[in-house]
């Protein structure tokens, strides 16, 4: 026999990271010895339960004869938020008669259980009509039933309000809980201890008897995996950090919420303020944030303190944007006898979450462009640090939540979370309305497939591979063989190959003698170590898979090195090698590219045709070759989101006109940037107030346009 626990937050299991919380499915094991299985989930409604969290079918499919599941549902139910509520005389008696009929099925017996109280309870209690219709279901259905919010509504007012509160999760600060914590719905582990008591006692017969006096000092709090702080140079391990659980994701999403308004209404100033004084705290903390970068990627001081400085650029940049109020491209049409007044603008998504960059710490992290952009939108952010970095996230949060501090905002506007479990929970929370990732294809996809099969989808702004083509025309390998060759060897080794715009395949003309100038370059470059012991052995493998492809052959490889750095390769063979592996399309992250030759026009754009979307496509041609460059300009157009000409696609500028997007699997949303000020569209949605009165318009919609905003007045746009 096992008993089956269906229920919410009184009744879950919690990590050790939110103890003393526990619920009282966690404290049954400390009276017996029968297994528990507890599936219960913070947040859970009937509905949720069935319909988005997986919990039905998790049970179900373990559920046997002779098992027993308690089903207790009610706290969340009649909350018209998330997709958590159905009435108590329709689809909450309907959901639970499906787990009812589910154990009946299984020859498991159900037994329902109606919900704890809390602990303001009043004379009535605080669950409406919920706990009656689970008991008109009981009788209807002939379960048995444990009524728990019965017995523990007499016991509350037993104790009395000061008695409970060491019951309930009333705490002064506390290591888990830095603010303290006053709490009427959830328990501690005595409180936990408690309810269960009074669960068994209820119950009778009904469930197995206690056999031991429970401690709720020997309560078991559920483990969490660490992720650890490793020097990139040496492999040794530096810091411990928790992995944040999925419970400490529901809970960060639900202050990150409450925040919305307080961002909405601050409007474009305010959230300006926040954004530099958040560029200044960055600022203000460089030293010790490059020092952890460095040791956590071995990227080098030079490289991040640049890095830093484009951050808080970056976030400067988007406060002049919001002070310039354009993106909210406000439209208004005057009422006119046929049409009605309309007027429109863009207002927040919501809680956003990003996932940060293995390659770049900073600018693409915690305090990067998507950080900033969504900041600005007015949606709160709720970041996933990358395992590669988690002390220099964790660095980079704390100084972004005291530029926060400063600007008169709670700390809560950026959040961080570690761990792969953490990601998943996050991209699935209801609370959550967008995302922004980057990082590889397989991660970005499992992420986005998770994004769009939510019963709420959401966008998905994913950035995932680019091989980010590069064509040499023969006019230019004959003009600037050198130039070329040391510009794009330096290109493609920058940083160690690993920026997401590096240039991974090169189109040259067979007759020229690009290939052997980038070799002799490649000869020069000493080892390198990369960011992380998985992108090391990627690379590795990725490079000698492409190496024994046939018709492919290395053309040159950097200085040998230690065990834990990798030697620059250069490979090269004619674009026919296309036909012998799909690999040559794909990235290989990491100090590597490959030259395949071409012999005519039409063999370099069947093979240009052949790339798929890119990040940046780019053409080195000379003034007399305008008709192939238009040939290739057009076939690049349809494969990149920037086009550079007789340049080199690493560095990617941040302003007003950047576009840091591309077709798939370049990124996942083509149509919008990650760099740039036009990145704010990704976590906006436009709203009409139609025939609004005049009283209840935005700031920002009003006739005398007391936020200055450039607007378009019945087509015409119009400055202030």
């Amino acid at each position: 026999m096992r008993v089956f626990v269906a229920g919410d937050s009184t009744a879950a299991t919690y990590p050790v990271t939110l103890a003393p919380q526990a619920g009282w499915g966690q404290a049954l094991p400390l009276f017996w010895d029968v297994p528990v299985v507890n599936e219960a989930v913070p947040g859970a409604s009937a509905r949720t339960s069935v319909e988005r969290l997986g919990m039905y079918e998790r049970i179900m499919s373990a559920l046997g004869p002779g098992d027993v599941l308690l089903v207790c549902f009610g706290h969340n139910d009649g909350k018209h938020e998330q997709g958590r509520f159905a009435p108590p005389y329709g689809g909450y008696q309907e959901f639970l008669r499906r787990y009812v009929h589910g154990a009946r099925e299984r020859g498991a017996r159900p037994v329902l259980v109606t919900s704890v109280e809390r602990r303001t309870c009043g004379t009535e209690g605080t669950h409406g009509r919920y706990p009656g219709a689970m008991r008109d279901l009981a009788a209807a259905e002939a379960v048995p039933l444990v009524d728990l919010q019965a017995a523990s509504l007499r016991r509350w007012r037993e104790l009395g309000p000061e008695a409970t509160r060491e019951l309930f999760l009333w705490l002064d600060p506390h290591p888990n809980y830095p603010r303290g914590s006053a709490d009427d719905t959830h328990f501690t582990a005595r409180g936990a201890v408690e309810v269960a008591r009074l669960l068994l006692e209820a119950a009778g017969d009904l469930l197995p008897r206690a056999v031991r006096t429970p401690d709720p000092d020997l309560m078991d709090w559920r483990p969490v995996m660490p992720v650890w702080s490793i020097d990139a140079r040496s492999g040794e391990r530096r810091h411990e950090y928790a992995s944040t659980s999925p419970e400490e994701v529901g809970r960060a999403c639900r202050e990150a919420e409450a925040l919305l308004p307080l961002l909405d209404v601050s409007g474009p100033p305010g959230r300006a303020a926040l954004l530099e004084a958040m560029a200044d705290a960055l600022d203000a903390r460089v030293d010790d944030l490059v020092a952890a970068a460095d040791a956590e990627t071995a990227l080098g001081p030079p490289r991040l303190t640049g890095e830093v400085a484009r951050t808080s650029g970056q976030l400067r940049l988007f406060a002049e944007a919001l002070r310039e109020g354009s993106f909210l491209d406000v439209r208004l049409d005057a009422a006119d006898g046929v049409k009605p007044d309309l007027r429109r603008m863009n207002v927040p998504l919501g809680v956003v979450g990003v996932f940060s960059a293995s390659n770049f710490p900073f600018a693409f992290s915690v305090g990067g462009g998507d950080t900033a952009s969504a900041l600005a939108a007015g949606c709160p952010v709720i970041v996933k640090a990358h395992s590669l970095h988690p002390e220099t996230s964790e660095l980079t949060l704390a100084a972004l939540q005291e530029g926060a501090r400063g600007a008169g905002f709670p700390a809560e506007v950026v959040q961080l979370v570690h761990g792969r479990e953490a990601g998943v929970a996050l991209v699935r929370n209801p609370l959550v309305k967008a995302v922004g990732f980057t990082g590889s294809i397989p991660g970005g996809r499992f992420l986005y497939d998770i994004a769009k099969a939510r019963p709420e989808p959401i966008p998905f702004y994913g950035e995932l591979g680019s091989l980010n083509p590069l064509v040499v025309t023969p006019g230019a390998a004959a003009r600037r063989t050198e130039e070329i060759a040391a510009g794009l060897v330096a290109s493609a080794t920058l940083g160690a190959g690993q920026f997401c715009v590096k240039p991974g395949l090169v189109l040259a003309p067979a007759d020229g003698a690009l290939v052997e100038e980038m070799a002799r370059h490649f000869t020069e470059l000493d080892p390198q170590v990369l960011l992380g012991d998985g992108i090391r052995e990627s690379f590795t493998t990725g490079a000698g898979e492409r190496e024994v492809i046939p018709g492919v052959r290395v053309a040159a490889t950097g200085q040998v090195g230690g065990e834990r750095q990798v030697t620059a390769r250069l490979l090269t063979g004619p674009v026919s090698a296309l036909n012998a592996s799909e690999l040559l399309l794909e990235e290989c992250f990491g100090p590597m590219t490959v030259v395949l030759t071409y012999g005519d026009e039409d063999e370099l754009l069947h093979a240009l045709a052949a790339t798929p979307g890119n990040l940046t496509a780019t053409l080195h041609s000379e003034p007399e070759e305008e008709k192939l460059a238009a040939r290739i300009m057009t076939v690049m157009r349809d494969r990149a989101g920037r086009l550079v000409f007789d340049a080199y696609p690493t560095g990617v500028a941040v302003g007003w006109a950047q576009q840091h997007g591309g077709p798939y699997p370049a990124t996942t949303e083509p149509s919008t940037t990650s760099v740039g000020t036009a990145a704010i569209f990704r976590f906006l949605r436009p709203v009409v107030y139609q025939n609004c009165p005049a009283h209840l318009l935005p700031e920002a919609l009003r006739d005398d346009n007391p936020w200055r905003l450039p607007r378009r007045l019945n087509g015409m746009l119009t400055l202030p």
